[in-house]
């Protein structure tokens, strides 16, 4: 291959890494202008329904044929369950009660769960003694963000926090699952199967605990609501699956370096959420463990 056609090659996985984070960087300060609208369950479940339907209607029109993979199914719904239906039940849920800086910087574990959860489940991703210490760094970035969190008002502040950090585990499992059982399979049946099974799930939770008429149709809301699910949703999925296919997933999820800064500054600008000393500290104690997680702890990497 010559130095063009490598160039090539490597400008679409570059350019979607760039795009995923800006989208998902914003991802957080929608959610959170829709919670003032809408409820939680009921919020996320109707944007992945709007999302599942647009794609498969793009699958079809494509002439991809989901019956193909129903031998796989079971494979690509385990990994749904957790990334569509725990992760995002907890990162609605959590983030009624913490600004959407706050839940980029705590969902920024990420890494760290995808770290631990590659190490036992890819041979090819094997962690180093590095892991140790930027897991330490990582986890006292955590502690000083919930020390200043903490001293704010605000009911199930702390429940909300620990829902975030759980709802990355999640998230961290799933992508795991995927770059592990699921190399084969097309990125739109991956994102149709899994968010199919959490419209389900989500909406089902939310006729349940919630009452349809809280949903209030406002700009707010359906602004929130389309943006998230072609953009946040359709679209970033789409890609993230593209991009898993092609690149390790601990280097992918790299993602979460950028997301915190990207929503902590839009939740400055546009709801003018506030940004501590001790946010900040934390936040880059956090992203520091990350890169030596990243950056140094895998086994066989050149330093």
């Amino acid at each position: 291959m010559n130095s063009s056609s490598a160039r090539s090659s490597n400008f679409l996985p570059s350019f979607l890494f760039a795009v995923l984070c800006l989208i998902w960087g914003s991802t957080w300060l929608g959610i959170k202008i829709g919670l003032e609208d809408s409820p939680p369950f009921l919020s996320a479940g109707f944007r992945f329904l709007i999302a599942t339907l647009f794609l498969f209607i793009w699958a079809k029109k494509k002439g991809i044929k989901f019956s193909e993979y129903k031998a796989q199914a079971f494979k690509i719904l385990i990994p749904g369950f957790f990334m569509y239906y725990l992760s995002y039940s907890l990162v609605y849920w959590g983030e009624q009660y913490i600004n959407s800086g706050l839940t980029a910087v705590l969902f920024a574990t990420l890494p760290f769960f995808v770290a631990i959860f590659a190490t036992l489940f890819l041979k090819e991703e094997k962690l180093n003694w590095f892991r140790l210490f930027g897991l330490i760094i990582g986890f006292s970035g955590i502690l000083l963000i919930f020390r200043d969190s903490l001293s704010l008002k605000g009911d199930n502040l702390f429940y909300g926090m620990v829902g975030i950090i759980l709802s990355a585990g999640f998230s961290a499992y799933a992508s795991v699952r995927v770059k592990r059982d699921l190399h084969t399979v097309e990125p739109v049946v991956i994102s149709v199967f899994q968010m199919g099974l959490g419209t389900i799930l989500l909406l089902g939770s939310g006729f349940l605990s919630e009452r349809i008429t809280d949903f209030k149709l406002t700009y707010k809301s359906v602004g929130a609501l389309l943006y998230l699910s072609f953009f946040g949703s359709a679209f970033a999925f789409m890609s993230y699956y593209w991009l898993l296919k092609r690149i390790e997933v601990t280097k992918l999820s790299l993602i979460a370096f950028i997301t915190p800064i990207v929503a902590l500054i839009l939740g400055w600008l546009v709801l003018g959420e506030s940004i501590s000393g001790y946010l900040i500290s934390g936040t880059v104690l956090v992203i520091i463990g990350i890169w030596l997680v990243t950056r140094y702890g895998i086994a066989g990497r050149k330093k």
